[in-house]
């Protein structure tokens, strides 16, 4: 509607006036019903306790990098599962104040599920996850304390026993594991002995050194060989000329000699026979044949083959025939030893080839014990390890919960205090009327005033206000003030009894 805001708010006292009994019974409705509401409202309480995982000790820069105590990265969830463990449902409801002997299974399981449901178990810090908290809520305060109590003395006392058991199984597993790699670093150790005692064949690097040598010698043999080879055609072709000349000469003074021997002989048979005596004419024949060769430069075979036996030979050719027996006798001796060094050398040749297939496979079983020795010396010091923090874990020297904050039994129910939801009340009961005499008259489409006058409709002649008798004032004012002193001792009555009750 549009109206002024002169003719609003006079509108709005005007209709509050007229209606106070109802703005005055709707403000005891309102109240009254709150505080009811308040009263019977079902209280909770809550108990609680905080737990401080210490896992620093005296024992810890000791053992750092020794050994490794057992930690818990999110106490919350080990709580959970250590807590929330169907072996304990009876500890918590014996705590709780039930007789588990006269409940039946599914009234256990009804009440631990409520039990759990109740309970809430955080971590308070998240980095490091070190404290944690138990909570219970109830609508017995006795309840929620006992029950909290229980979670808190059973949580840590399951702890230190899962942190031994922990210590035990990973002690446990490593031994396992110690005596696993045990067994394989002893057999990769007899198939490496066995390998080599099978394929003793030497190093590859001495076989190289060796064919090295042997590829060498044989071309050291080669360039002598050479070398030879040149010296015997150097001293053949000095043989073959020294052959000719001393065969010219040696044919000339071997008939001159012939001559002269003949000669001789023709003297003695002259001195013992004449001329024409047979011999003496033939030893004349021979003579004078001989001296015709000489002559003629014709030789005799006769001759011939005496210079061949050696008659007639000058020392340098025998020194040069000498030299050429020693270098054959040489250059059989170097190729001979060629032949043989060449055997040698195929032999390791074939002997790297066969060191070659077997590195690989004696490399690849060096690798594998290599590796195996240090898994086995790694697994060693780790059982060692583990047996240490398996001892710390006995001597409850690891990880230790301390209780940083015990529950106690709650003064105090949960939710709002009994004079916020009263102050509450009184708001809304005071808010409630206003509200609903504004939607009242935002919704009431009679004029009631002179603005609401539309210039379309024919002219006002004169406003009439609103007026009241004394008897219907006088007896509204009655109505009016019985309501309020009636509501307030409902309310101060209603507030004592819950101040009372909540007192005891």
């Amino acid at each position: 509607m549009n109206l002024h805001v002169e003719d609003m708010i006079k509108s709005y006292l005007r209709a509050l006036s007229e209606n106070r009994i109802l703005v005055a019974a709707c403000i005891l409705a309102v109240s009254v019903s709150c505080l009811l509401l308040a009263a019977t409202w079902p209280k909770s309480f809550t108990a609680s306790a905080s737990i401080y995982a210490d896992n620093s000790n005296i024992l810890q820069p000791l053992m750092e990098g020794n050994a490794v105590t057992t930690g818990i990265v999110d106490q919350a969830r080990m709580a959970q599962d250590i807590l929330f463990n169907r072996d304990f449902a009876d500890l918590i409801l014996e705590s709780g104040g039930w007789d588990v002997d006269i409940l039946s299974q599914a009234q256990k399981d009804e009440l631990i599920g409520t039990v759990q449901g109740h309970t809430i178990i955080a971590n308070v810090s998240r980095n490091p996850a070190s404290l944690i908290k138990i909570s219970h809520t109830d609508e017995s305060p006795i309840r929620a304390f006992s029950i909290t109590q229980r979670y808190t003395s059973l949580f840590i006392k399951q702890s230190v026993v899962a942190k031994q058991e922990e210590s035990r199984n990973a002690f446990g597993f490593i031994e396992n594991q110690v005596a696993s790699y045990q067994t394989k670093l002893q057999e990769s150790e007899r198939k490496l002995s066995l390998f080599k005692s099978e394929h003793n064949l030497g190093t590859l690097t001495n076989s190289n050194n060796r064919i090295s040598g042997y590829r060498a010698e044989m071309e050291r043999l080669e360039l002598d060989l050479v070398q030879v080879e040149t010296e015997i055609r150097s001293v053949e072709s000095q043989l073959a000329g020294e052959n000719a000349v001393s065969k010219d000469l040696s044919e000339i003074n071997a008939i001159r000699g012939r001559i002269n021997a003949l000669q001789i002989v023709l003297d003695g048979l002259r001195a013992r026979f004449h001329d024409n005596y047979p011999d003496v004419v033939q030893v004349q024949n021979q003579i004078s044949d001989l001296q015709g060769m000489l002559e003629s430069d014709r030789i005799s075979p006769i001759i011939s083959t005496e210079l061949d036996e050696g008659e007639g030979v000058t020392p340098l050719h025998q020194e040069l025939r000498s030299q050429l027996a020693a270098l054959k006798t040489s250059s059989e001796a170097m190729l001979s030893q060629h032949s043989g060094i060449s055997v040698l050398l195929a032999a390791e040749e074939e002997r790297s080839k066969l060191i070659n297939e077997s590195e690989a496979e004696l490399a690849e079983l060096t690798r594998d014990y290599n590796v195996t020795q240090d898994f086995y010396n790694e697994m060693l010091q780790r059982l060692e390890n583990a047996r240490v923090s398996m001892h710390l874990d006995e001597e409850e020297q690891g990880v230790t919960f301390k209780i940083q904050e015990s529950a106690v039994i709650p003064t105090q129910p949960d939710g709002f205090t009994f004079s916020q939801l009263m102050m509450g009340s009184i708001i809304l009961a005071l808010c409630a009327p206003i509200g609903l005499l504004i939607v009242y008259m935002e919704l009431d489409t009679r004029i009631k005033s002179e603005s609401n006058w539309s210039e379309s409709w024919p002219p006002m002649l004169i406003t009439i206000p609103h007026m009241q008798t004394e008897n219907v004032r006088r007896v509204a004012d009655r109505y009016f003030t019985a309501m309020v002193a009636a509501a307030m001792v409902s309310i101060y009555g209603i507030t004592w009894y819950l101040n009372l009750a909540e007192f005891f």
